[in-house]
């Protein structure tokens, strides 16, 4: 090809999962990005910040044209760049959600410009926008930095969908790997797990791969055979109840002492995850592996209501939705995985019925132990 030949567009895409999974592995600081017009405060998580040119001094951040805060700082033109520290997931998490609450609770110290800066943060930026070009969903806001500050500490970082100290991160990022490689089954049942090869298959530094069997060994996951190497564990009846039950815990202590902070947006989001669960039942056989990464979003959002990146970390540690891929062949899936208590809970959430809402869970966890006893069963007791 020649050097000089332009490329057309439709020849250089790249699929969508493929480039957010490689885009995943650039370590990034992480953000918050505040304003505020007649009053109202406006703040959303962003980690796409950086500086652009010290003379004149210039920072850049993207935001998604759908996001409030974006629409509130092309009104006010003016915004701040919070950078987060190490032990700020939390604010990480509770201005990536969608709702109106989000400074409740939090501390502020304002600017000259009357822009909210958080309290704590590891440094702060005020710019004026200066220039908004766009790209794709987003806005490229070109910012003229008329204040900044600093403290000490370690920033908080962000790698492969996981926040922390980089070095956190990455062993959380080799923990999930390995953990979806144990329940997927990519070693079979009796047959050793060698870190060594995953630690390749995953890209992840062995002695965080070996830390992370470690681990998965404490949470019954992996066990150690009698010459110490690991084994998957073999999923049981007594390990379904078990991660059940305590998954059911974390949801029904959300509904009981968050129910009022569900947002208009939340409800909304879980509307169309409860929608698009229904559209891929009706698939057939091809949907089962996107079910089930939807199911999760689905959990993942009501438990985020509670605004702890703690609980919703635990509550993830207790899913066990992969090892069903195994379990689960054809369109048996599709006939067996009942989403109807979904949405009877998505229902009540709408109508703001707690009650309702805590039965529609109960029957939910009701339903999903009995469908995994009876998958447990058919394949021999373990899976």
């Amino acid at each position: 090809m020649n050097s000089n030949q332009v490329i057309p567009a439709a020849e250089v895409t790249v699929d969508p999962a493929a480039f957010r999974h490689v885009v995943g592995h650039f370590a990034s600081g992480v953000t918050v990005i505040t304003t505020v017009v007649d009053g109202e405060l406006f703040g959303t998580t962003a980690s796409a910040v950086s500086s652009l040119s010290m003379e004149p001094p210039m920072m850049l951040a993207c935001l998604n044209r759908s996001s409030s805060t974006h629409d509130a700082v092309l009104k006010a033109g003016v915004f701040g760049i919070n950078i987060l520290a190490e032990e700020q997931s939390e604010l990480a998490m509770k201005f990536g959600r969608k709702g109106a609450d989000k400074f409740d609770g939090v501390a502020v110290t304002f600017s000259e410009e009357g822009v909210p800066l958080l309290d704590g943060a590891l440094a702060t930026i005020v710019c004026r926008v200066e220039e908004t070009p766009t790209g794709g969903t987003h806005t490229v806001f070109l910012g003229l930095a008329t204040a900044a500050s600093a403290g000490s500490g370690e920033p908080l970082a962000y790698f492969r969908g996981t926040f922390g100290r980089l070095e956190r991160v990455k062993e959380l990022a080799a923990y999930n790997s390995v953990r979806d490689w144990v329940l997927r089954r990519r070693t079979p049942l009796r047959h050793e797990l060698d870190p060594a090869v995953i630690a390749a298959e995953t890209k992840s530094d062995p002695q965080n791969v070996h830390n992370a069997l470690v681990q998965l060994t404490a949470e019954s996951l992996v066990t150690r055979g009698d010459k110490g190497e690991f084994l998957p564990t073999p999923i049981t009846h007594e390990l379904i109840d078990s991660v059940y039950d305590g998954r059911a815990t974390i949801e029904l202590g959300v509904l009981a002492s968050h129910f009022g902070k569900f947002t208009d947006e939340d409800i909304a989001e879980l509307s169309r995850l409860t929608a698009e669960l229904g559209k891929l039942r009706e698939s057939g056989k091809d949907g089962l592996d996107e079910f089930l990464k939807l199911n999760v979003k689905y959990h993942d959002r009501l438990v985020n209501v509670a605004g702890s990146a703690q609980l919703t970390d635990a509550f993830r540690r207790l899913g066990i939705g992969t090892v069903w891929r195994e379990a689960l062949g054809g369109d048996e899936w599709a006939r067996q995985m009942d989403h109807s208590h979904i949405a009877e809970l998505t229902a009540a959430l709408r109508d703001r019925d707690e009650a309702r809402a805590v039965k529609a869970l109960g029957l939910h966890t009701a339903f999903g132990k009995k469908l995994a006893s009876d998958v447990i069963e058919r394949h021999g007791g373990e899976v």
